[in-house]
């Protein structure tokens, strides 16, 4: 259940307690899923799934010197190996794809030669540098042995460290607002917002969502110590619990803990050194992804700022519209929409005082199918095009026209391409009409297609213009039939 579902153990525990079923919970049962986890998955990137394990297998991990200075942008290495367009270095800076977190870009360059790092990738712990221009340039190249300049992207990472920050820190006042079941399922950050997926029983409020959002930004003005250190992984359990593994459990015998605020997790990803430094929080929306998960979407830093002038921009821009201060927004809406709701339903009774008066026009205009001007079969038919109508409408007159035993009714529209319903009464039907076959015959001389069943079917086709004519030569048509 914890691995498919991310239940922690202690709560199944407690609930089966409760149900009078006992569970022998092991001590070291996160370093056993962990265990379980390395085994399956040897590396951040499967090494199975890419084409060149075998050239790798050999090479060292690499040194990730983003653990040591979170601030420092500029490094050197050497290159362990070149190919295609990937570049393996003995130490790096820049961060790998993971635990929800982009990979950072930036920059590798040799005294004759600066290409750009667009994707880093960890497998088995060698990270992989892909760069933009290897392959294709002759005069200079990278070569193994060659002593590299590397410079990540600070825009790009700050961006990150505060997203990735600040999911701690929501992670951590959603819990306290909603309560201590509330679990991460997942996480994704970008430059430009974040999301979290939690569990929780039911919709999160409007009020909920903005005590969370205060409670974050607390923590922001709280400008408190961020600290990340490298710990034993029974040490840490037993320290701070199940509550490490809110992002997964890590493989390894020591994990990285991160501590923001009164928030402890077991965590990979870049951070900042304080929290001030993420900047606003701006909790943008929230939704149900899934029964009892829910994704709350935000933005820190810029990113935030950003996010709430565009929503003062919409706030602004729909007052001007509507020609009221910003106060007198929420009542003016309401009102407009009360009176929107029963100005449709006055629409909606219209069309129905002018459908029966259709219907009663169409019914006298009706004539016998049959040779002659007679009733060989017993049916009548009509026909009408209506310059505005819509298929809802169409459908609307149509069930009204088929109430009538003896009725083949022609009904369309060549408003916005041609459309097409033809209902028959059931006495019409037994005599052999089927509303499908005409309205399929119908569609196919305006070039579209159509069917349904034989009392009631629709169409349309493009030729809105030869509609009329479509009318005029099934009318005869059937008018003819003997």
């Amino acid at each position: 259940w914890y691995d498919t579902h991310g239940i922690p153990p202690e709560v199944t525990k407690e609930v089966a307690d409760a149900s009078g079923i006992s569970i022998d919970l092991p001590d070291s049962f996160y370093s056993m899923v962990a265990s379980t986890h390395a085994a399956a998955e040897p590396a951040d990137v499967g090494a199975g799934a890419v084409p060149w394990s075998d050239r790798i297998e050999h090479i060292p991990e690499t040194s990730r010197l983003f653990y040591d200075d979170s601030v420092q942008m500029v490094f050197e290495a050497v290159v362990l190996d070149v190919f295609d367009n990937y570049v393996i270095l003995d130490q790096t800076l820049f961060y790998p794809e993971g635990g929800g977190q982009p990979a950072d870009h930036g920059t590798i360059a040799t005294p004759d030669l600066v290409v750009h790092v667009v994707d880093v990738q960890s497998v088995n712990g060698v990270i992989m540098h892909e760069v933009s221009r290897l392959a294709e340039d002759s005069a200079y190249r990278i070569q193994k042995g060659d002593l590299v300049s590397g410079t990540v992207d600070s825009k790009r990472r700050f961006a990150h460290s505060q997203h990735h920050t600040a999911t701690h820190i929501v992670n951590h006042c959603a819990k306290v607002v909603l309560g201590d079941h509330v679990w991460q399922t997942g996480a994704q950050k970008s430059e430009t917002k974040a999301r979290l997926d939690i569990t929780h029983f039911k919709r999160i409020t409007a009020e909920e969502f903005a005590l969370i959002e205060r409670l974050a930004n607390v923590e922001v003005v709280k400008n408190q110590r961020v600290h990340a250190e490298w710990m034993d992984r029974i040490k840490a359990e037993r320290e701070y619990g199940f509550g490490l593994y809110q992002g997964g459990v890590p493989p390894g015998r020591d994990i990285r803990v991160v501590r923001v605020g009164d928030d402890v997790e077991a965590c990979a990803g870049t951070h900042l050194r304080y929290t001030g430094m993420v900047g606003q929080i701006k909790l943008l929306h929230t939704e149900r992804i899934q029964d009892g998960v829910e994704r709350i979407e935000f933005a820190a830093g810029a990113a935030a700022v950003n996010a709430s002038q565009e929503r003062d921009g919409l706030l602004d821009m729909t007052c001007a519209i509507l020609r009221v201060p910003p106060e007198k927004l929420p009542d003016t809406a309401e009102r407009f929409f009360t009176e929107w709701k029963e100005l449709s339903k006055q629409n909606e009774r219209l069309k129905e005082e002018l459908a029966s008066a259709l219907v009663g026009n169409m019914v006298a205009a009706a004539q016998p199918v049959g040779s002659g001007g007679g009733s060989a079969s017993g049916a009548r038919i009509v026909s009408h095009i209506s310059s505005h109508a819509d298929m809802q409408e169409l459908v609307k007159i149509a069930s009204k026209m088929r109430e009538i035993p003896d009725m083949i009714a022609l009904i369309g529209s060549d408003h916005d391409g041609g459309k097409v319903v033809v209902a028959v009464g059931k006495d019409a039907e037994q005599a052999g009409f089927d509303a499908g076959a005409i309205v399929r015959d119908i569609c196919k001389k305006i070039g579209g297609s159509g069917g349904g069943k034989k009392n009631l079917a629709q169409g349309g086709g493009p030729d809105s213009r030869g509609l009329r004519k479509a009318f005029d030569d099934v009318v005869v048509a059937i008018c003819d039939r003997q």
